[in-house]
């Protein structure tokens, strides 16, 4: 073990010592809360208590962020066990999310349930338009979800939730490269009840040449009328992109306006939910920022999407039966690409049968059809044990599938040529788990494997020829996670491991992407107060990667809260560790900042 982490690992075990007198004085006092929300909304149809899903979930609130001091929805999900986020830059710039060694292009992005994968390129789902500030949590579904969401949900989900109680906050730092970063929201208070609105801004002069950027959005949300809710939300970014694509100096531009609306509604027992969404996003790519013209390519993708869900609670045995379906398109106008389009349809249902008294089964299936990629039928099936009220055991199977982007069928340029043949993906993903809960501590198992058929990748046969989209065949994933949380009343830490094995026998060429995974993932959080009001936090990010990189990001808050607010110092990558999570794409060394957080 390297000497940073074998460091890190030692200050996580002094935790209790930190923590003596944090307890509640009395043993009848209230536990602190678990790690994990106690309804969640992704993993099934319709939201459920995090131990009833038989899925591998992983939640992480808004408390837990503010007091890990973490300053990006990157940096929170390098702390989920299995989930690899490859970064192309700090601060969110750009991010490809793989969950259990699956390729970007399979995991599936969410904000509020909403689609945020974009049919042009999956480098862009991590366009994620909201800031820390405005967000209630962020749940992670590990395993196949097309049962619940349709396609590029093999790898597992990532869906971030905004916050819609009463509240106000602004959040200013300002550090090193010229890093200014602002955001704020507010909820309730001199907004009409159970409405929010929220801005931000960040800005960097870079931490190398052709590395800066410029992100900034704002967004809208409220209710109408009783049981109608409203969103609307703008995101742009301007960025550097040096190596990001190919051996050249690049910049990227990008917008992205989502616009939803939902009216949920109760009648003889039925709740009903109908949802009316649509997304635009534009991406302007200049491949050599000394040659304008030269490669320089304008996309414009949209998505427009109808969804409407019915529930019943069944009185008879406790259970419960959902059914509803979707239809929707994505069409793309493009420089490169050209114009494409396609449509979209699905039906879906789900039910959860108690067995007994300490047993859930839980079942669905959705059929998907696309105009231009055929059907596909996605069934998932699970069972959770109470074996007692402190451990409960758990078991799913789930199919997913992928139709491939328009990138992956029709891009062309100096380094790269798509393939317009290309099949959809399919898989299998069989997951298991175990989890002790008692007071505050937790302790979480989740071995799994995944058999992926025509996984889409980029491969060449030798250095100089161009990258081209093809189905390699097909992929085997096998891995676990755990993780251990121990809390306080004011303090907390956690520690993680995941390790993975992804085989592809049939592929045997240059890989762009299939073989770009962490074999080892660990590390932890530890917040806790120190003296004279000040509040730590540490956070650990270790990686063994497969191309023989092993490295410890490792980030650091000291803070100092006062009455309406704190000021805090942040230390990221304090070890100042030289790295890359996309091949050939530096990443920034050590970076500091101070800021204050207003409430």
């Amino acid at each position: 073990m390297k000497p940073v982490l074998s460091a890190i690992c030692l200050l996580l075990s002094a935790v209790p010592a930190l923590a003596q007198g944090t307890d509640p004085p009395s043993s009848t006092a209230q536990a602190p809360p678990r790690v994990t929300a106690d309804v969640v909304v992704t993993a099934t149809l319709l939201p459920a208590g995090a131990a009833e899903t038989g899925r591998s979930l992983f939640s992480m609130t808004r408390e837990d962020l503010e007091r890990m001091g973490i300053s990006s929805i990157v940096e929170g999900l390098r702390l989920v066990p299995g989930v690899d986020p490859r970064a192309r830059g700090p601060r969110d710039v750009q991010t490809d999310f793989s969950i259990r060694g699956a390729t970007f292009g399979q995991t599936l992005v969410l904000f509020d349930g909403l689609r945020l994968n974009d049919s042009q390129s999956g480098h862009h789902n991590g366009d994620i338009p909201i800031p820390l500030a405005a967000i209630e949590r962020i749940e992670v579904v590990a395993g196949s979800g097309s049962s619940v969401h349709g396609a590029d949900a093999l790898g597992g989900v990532i869906n971030v939730i905004p916050r819609s109680d009463p509240h106000r906050i602004l959040d200013v730092s300002t550090g090193e490269h010229g890093l200014f970063a602002a955001q704020g929201s507010i909820g309730g208070d001199i907004l009409p009840k159970n409405w929010t609105l929220t801005g931000w801004f960040n800005r960097s002069s870079g931490f190398t040449f052709d590395r800066e950027f410029t992100i900034g959005g704002a967004a809208g949300r409220g209710a109408l009328a009783h049981g109608l809710v409203v969103d609307a939300r703008h995101q742009r970014k301007a960025f550097g992109a040096d190596q990001f694509y190919g051996n050249s100096p690049s910049k990227e531009w990008t917008d992205q306006t989502l616009g939803s609306g939902t009216w949920t509604a109760a009648s003889r027992g039925w709740v009903t939910s109908t949802r009316a969404a649509y997304r635009n996003h534009g991406d302007h790519f200049r491949w050599d920022i000394n040659r304008p013209g030269f490669a320089e390519n304008r996309h414009r993708t949209n998505a427009i999407e109808g969804h409407f869900l019915a529930s019943h609670s069944l009185t008879a045995n406790g259970g419960t039966v959902a059914v509803g379906g979707s239809a929707g398109g994505d069409w793309i106008a493009s420089s490169n690409l050209g114009d494409h389009a396609f449509s979209r349809m699905a039906v879906f249902a789900e039910a959860a049968v108690p067995l007994g008294t300490r047993a859930t089964a839980r079942g669905g299936v959705r059929v998907d059809h696309f105009s231009d990629f055929g059907s596909s039928t996605s069934p998932t099936g699970s069972v959770v044990i109470r074996v007692t009220d402190e451990f409960t055991v758990r078991g799913s199977a789930s199919r997913g599938f992928r139709v491939p982007s328009f990138t992956e069928l029709y891009y062309h340029d100096p380094a790269n040529q798509g393939s317009p043949d290309l099949r959809p993906e399919h898989g299998w993903t069989l997951d298991g788990g175990a989890e002790w809960a008692r007071g505050p501590w937790v302790v979480s198992v989740s071995p799994f494997r995944r058999w992926d058929d025509d996984v889409i990748d980029w491969v060449k046969a030798a250095p100089a020829d161009l990258w081209r989209s093809t189905n390699v065949r097909d992929v085997t994933s096998t891995g676990f996670e755990t993780f251990v949380i121990r809390r306080w009343r004011s303090a907390f830490v956690r520690v993680h491991y995941a390790g993975l094995k992804v085989e592809a026998p049939d592929l045997t060429q240059l890989s762009k992407y299939v073989l770009e995974y962490a074999r080892h993932q660990s590390g932890g959080s530890l917040t806790v107060p120190v003296v004279a009001g000040f509040r730590a936090a540490v956070n650990v990010d270790h990686r063994h990667r497969l191309d023989g990189q092993e490295y410890d990001l490792v980030g650091f808050r000291l803070s100092k809260g006062f009455t309406r607010g704190e000021i805090y110092f942040d230390v990221a990558n304090a070890f100042d560790e030289t790295y890359h999570e996309v091949a050939g794409v530096t990443m920034p060394g050590r970076w500091m900042s101070i800021g204050f957080r207003l409430r």
